[in-house]
């Protein structure tokens, strides 16, 4: 079996902030490859994950075999879940419930006595109270099963089991934690932090059930909340994410077998362990072998990835395919891509100036058809003016990427590396216009690599106006395609692990 031991870290908000966006849960791409290929997983949450079952829900995936640190601490022994109503907490005769759009006010006599807040999926994620002039507030966290999971207030933190006992506290100052003795369930009373009781329970956890052909799959990071030199003993692998820290953790590692997803990373990474360590790079996604229907249609999209591209770059690119679709923009169209709100709101800013700056050049419009006779702001004389149509979209799910991208033409990014839209374009097919080197890029061969911003049109040139390279792109993508296919990935987790399938 394959264990994991992933970095979760992130509790949810409540959802009236909660932005939704494409951002899988750490490992979880490589959990599901190998699952898909058989392959028998165990997961290890080491970290007070109170939404562990709403996280896995929209993760879609479940392992095999699921060990929850904080789980087994509170005495927490199922994953069904319950419905917990506002009635089922004990109010006040008197307290009247406000139903504001985002979370729920109680109030009573006219003042606030709690609020109320819910996740993503309408479940109660948390209640604080207000309390009376001299008394504590509070707040309660709610686990996803449907329970009340623990208490925070102003010196400790109270953890509790589903049915209202408390099992352990940590004390905020000290960083002591002290044990229910009504439970036997740890081999001290009293433990100087999480980290010692956590390492105490992990420790037996590993002798308990880890067997001479198992694999530990381990993301690197100094925030775990155990200490990594527990792992040296076993069959470990370990996970190198950049969004993580984790270069002070490599000192620590016995087994020196890392594993990263870009060759980028890689030669950073032999460089930080002067070449000792025997590093594989794995994708953490895999092409689909669905290319897309661009081919069939009249105008030809051209999408534009800003996420990671700075605000100046973003602004002159857009105002550069502008211009560029204005001499052909009964047949071109430009979308652009965003992750983030800032940037889409960013985009959107962009957008609007242009409209302004440029409005005696082009009309930019989300759909053609409504402004297909626009006039030309300023001038006394009708005249009709280039159309372009631009669409600005905020992606929030990788469905609505791939749905989004079927039809596109050519894709340009900027900035950094982006390992899912880099392969949703490898799927499809396109080429790609990018001022990167990349695994999935070759220059002149599937794409382009730009120097300099003014290259995009040489490149647009080059993809749009002639079939025979735009064609040679997609062929040249279809071995691409192989070359991350699931198959040949499983291949390089086969190097690692071992094939016994």
């Amino acid at each position: 079996m394959e264990y994991f031991i992933p970095a979760w870290h992130d509790q949810y908000n409540d959802w009236s902030i909660s932005i939704p966006a494409i951002d899988a849960l750490d490992a979880t791409g490589y959990m599901r490859i190998l699952k898909n290929n058989k392959h028998q997983l165990g997961l290890i949450v080491s970290d007070y994950q109170p939404q562990l079952t709403t996280k896995l829900n929209q993760e879609s995936f479940y392992p095999d075999k699921l060990f929850s640190i904080y789980d087994y601490l509170q005495g927490i022994d199922t994953l069904q879940s319950k419905v917990v109503e506002l009635s089922d907490f004990n109010w006040p005769e008197n307290a009247i419930f406000d139903f504001s759009p985002f979370r729920t006010l109680i109030v009573q006599e006219d003042k606030l006595i709690a609020t109320v807040f819910y996740d993503l999926e309408g479940k109660i994620l948390r209640i604080t109270y207000k309390k009376k002039t001299g008394e504590d507030d509070y707040t309660l966290l709610m686990d996803s099963r449907g329970f009340v999971s623990s208490k925070i207030n102003q010196t400790d933190q109270i953890f509790y089991d589903p049915y209202g006992n408390w099992r352990f506290k940590r004390d905020y100052s000290s960083g002591e934690v002290t044990i229910n003795t009504n439970f036997n369930f740890c081999q001290k009373n009293k433990y100087i932090s999480m980290k010692h009781l956590i390492n105490e329970v992990l420790k037996s956890y590993l002798i308990a059930n880890i067997q001479d052909n198992d694999n530990l799959l381990v993301s690197l990071d100094e925030d775990a909340s155990f200490d990594i030199s527990l792992l040296n003993s076993y069959k470990a692998a370990y996970i190198v994410n950049e969004k993580l820290n984790y270069e002070n953790q490599l000192s620590k590692i016995k087994s020196k077998t890392l594993i990263v997803n870009s060759s980028e990373l890689a030669d950073k990474v032999k460089k930080q362990t002067n070449d000792e360590a025997d590093v594989d790079v794995i994708p953490i996604y895999n092409s689909q072998f669905q290319l897309g229907h661009s081919a069939r249609e009249k105008i030809q999209t051209i999408v534009f990835f800003a996420e990671n591209a700075n605000d100046e770059d973003i602004a002159e690119i857009i105002l550069n395919l502008c211009k560029y679709v204005k001499k052909d923009y009964k047949n071109k169209r430009i979308i652009v891509f965003t992750y983030s709100l800032q940037k889409n709101n960013l985009v959107n800013e962009v957008v609007e100036k242009i409209k302004k700056e440029h409005s005696d050049e082009f009309v930019i419009s989300e759909k053609r058809d409504n402004n297909e006779n626009a006039d030309i702001v300023g001038l006394n004389q009708k005249k009709l003016a280039a159309v372009i149509e631009l669409k600005s979209l905020r992606l929030t799910n990788i469905s609505e990427l791939l749905e989004s991208m079927d039809r596109a033409r050519v894709l340009i990014s900027w900035g950094k590396a982006d390992e899912l839209m880099q392969m949703a374009a490898i799927s499809i097919g396109i080429p790609q216009i990018q001022n990167f080197a990349s695994n999935t890029v070759k220059d002149q061969k599937n794409g382009y690599l730009c120097s300099k911003i003014e290259d995009i049109k040489v490149a647009l040139d080059k993809y749009l106006n002639s079939l025979t390279n735009w064609n040679n792109a997609v062929v040249y993508n279809v071995d691409m395609m192989n070359k991350y296919s699931e198959e040949n990935i499983m291949k390089r987790w086969q190097r690692i692990l071992g094939d016994k399938q």
